[in-house]
This record gives structure tokens, C-alpha cells and sequence, in this order.
């Protein structure tokens, strides 16, 4: 009788195990040269360790996955994440989250929501860019975030069909009300040049 596992890999686990595997003998490593490397970070996996991370019968903590990057000279999402193809696979990353391989490099590197937003699409994207980032980067984010909220009020309060943006010469935008008046120059609504 076969027992199964209780928690066995997920999609993730399968990416992980294969990437560690294929960048190790991409480098020429052995599995005992990638031992002693995690084992240098001060987080010692013993080369019967790494053949079980590679055959999915040793799971990788985050601290282990940490040590694994470092060792290999990748960044985490290398080890998570496809890294061949053209981008359009199909990627799980959950039970009931698919995204194309492209779409979950942007998640994992917080430029992209794994989903849309109903409403308020690029604020939505523009908070989920802020809140993947450490203090120290968020300052230009947030300005770009209070110009978007600046723009959508200004949007609203001209009235969704009751305006016309045009590129003047120079690349410059202008918004103007039906009646000519100017409300808005710079950048288009959602970032179009």
C-alpha cells in the first residue's frame, strides 16, 4: 500500500525543485559544491539534502530558498518562477490563480496585481505597486499614486463624456471640456504617451 503524502509539492515546489536542479548543473555544480556554498551562508543542507530538494522529497523553507539564490547567484522568483518560453504559458501559482509566466514575473517583482480590479484599475495597480515596496522606494510611488487620485478627481469632476484629450505638439496632453475650456495637461489618463 502506498502511502501518499500529506502535503505533497504544489506548482510552485515542482518549479523550484526543477530550477535548483537545471541552475546547479548549469554552473557545473556538483551537489556537494552546492552544499558546501548553502552551508557557507550558515544554512548547511547536506548534498543528500539538495538530491532530495531535487527529487521533491525535502521541502525548501525560506530560509533554505534565501541560501539556494544566493548559492546559485539568482534572485528568488528565478528559483519560483518559469524562466523559459515566450512569456504566454500558463502559470499556476495557487489553487485558483493562473496567470502567463510574464504576468506572474510582474507579480512576483510587484509591478502587476495578479488580478484587475473591478473599478479604478491603475490606482489599484499603483497601491499594489506601493505596498510591494520597502519605505525607502515608496516616496516616488506615492507621488505618482497622488497624481493618479488628482487626475481621476479631476476626471470625475469634469464628467466621464462631457471632455476630449489631445496631443498637442511636443507630446504634450491637454484635456478640454466640450466647450473648449482646458482642464488637465500632462500625461494621458493610465499613462499612454
Amino acid at each position: 500500500m502506498t502511502e501518499e503524502k500529506k502535503n505533497p509539492l504544489g506548482p510552485t515546489g515542482e518549479r523550484l525543485r526543477l530550477n535548483i536542479a537545471r541552475l546547479r548543473e548549469a554552473r557545473g555544480m556538483s551537489k556537494k559544491d552546492l552544499s558546501e556554498r548553502v552551508a557557507s551562508l550558515g544554512r548547511p543542507i547536506p548534498p543528500l539534502g539538495i538530491s532530495r530538494v531535487e527529487a521533491g522529497t525535502r521541502r525548501v523553507d525560506a530560509d533554505d530558498l534565501i541560501a539556494l539564490a544566493l548559492a546559485l547567484g539568482v534572485s528568488v522568483n528565478a528559483l519560483l518562477l518559469p524562466r523559459d518560453g515566450d512569456g504566454t504559458e500558463s502559470v499556476d501559482l495557487a489553487e485558483h490563480v493562473t496567470l502567463t509566466a510574464a504576468d506572474a514575473w510582474r507579480w512576483a517583482d510587484g509591478d502587476k496585481p495578479h488580478e484587475k480590479a473591478e473599478r479604478d484599475q491603475y490606482g489599484y495597480e499603483l497601491r499594489y505597486r506601493l505596498d510591494s515596496r520597502p519605505e525607502w522606494e515608496r516616496d516616488a510611488l506615492r507621488q505618482i499614486y497622488n497624481r493618479e487620485l488628482e487626475k481621476a478627481s479631476k476626471r470625475s469632476a469634469l464628467g466621464a463624456n462631457s471632455g476630449e484629450w489631445v496631443k498637442e505638439e511636443g507630446g504634450q496632453w491637454v484635456l478640454r471640456t466640450a466647450a473648449g475650456h482646458e482642464v488637465w495637461r500632462g500625461p494621458a489618463p493610465g499613462g499612454d504617451a
